[in-house]
């Protein structure tokens, strides 16, 4: 009799055992699911700045998918405060989304890249500073001897709050950018809602 208990014991808890594997294992499927988009929404990226403020950047437009437009929905369930921002007919795909505080004043800029339908892939960058409302800040072109030696294909990279940039550059007369001659690398910030630059080679 106490040997049938042992066995019956032993059977119980591998049954339990087994049991509690398969529900992680269903819960770790179900957490790894992402949500069908619908028409006319074709890329949402989410940006997490903490558990209460939350950025929803969404890509749409029905048609061609060559164009889009952007729109981005914050949330901020602690303050009950929920605004919108958008950019229109942009002629590109929304590539990468970042956040940053460059100005180190507690509000958070969402940037967002896109690369434009253009041979090189040129890359676009639209930046929202979310204080109450969505304030829009130009982002600053590369300057004249950059453009003539620029041939898309950038890295953009966030590092210690600010925006960096890689950018390889090619003689003006290699139009099939068979090769670098230099890398740039131009370092971004923000000051009084104002982009600054630096370039480094």
């Amino acid at each position: 009799m106490l040997k049938f208990l042992k066995i019956a014991s032993s059977l119980l808890l591998a049954v339990f055992i087994f049991a509690c594997t398969n529900e992680v294992k269903i819960a770790e499927i179900k957490q790894n699911v992402t949500p069908k988009l619908f028409a006319p929404f074709r890329i949402h990226q989410k940006v997490e700045v903490g558990p209460d403020l939350i950025f929803d950047v969404f890509s749409w437009g029905r048609g061609a998918d060559s164009t889009s437009s952007l729109l981005i929905l914050k949330s901020d369930s602690l303050k009950n405060d929920f605004s919108v921002a958008e950019t229109q007919n942009l002629d590109g795909k929304l590539s990468e989304v970042f956040n940053t505080d460059m100005d180190i004043d507690g509000n958070p800029e969402i940037i967002v890249l896109y690369k434009k339908n253009d041979k090189y892939k040129s890359a676009v960058v639209i930046c929202f500073e979310f204080l109450k409302d969505a304030n829009k800040i130009r982002f600053p072109d590369l300057s004249y001897k950059t453009k003539k030696q620029y041939r898309g294909n950038d890295k953009f990279y966030v590092k210690e709050g600010k925006l960096f940039r890689e950018i390889n550059l090619f003689d003006e007369a290699d139009t099939l950018n068979t090769k670098p001659i230099a890398k740039k690398i131009v370092r971004y910030g923000l000051e009084g809602n104002c982009f600054t630059v630096n370039e480094e080679e």
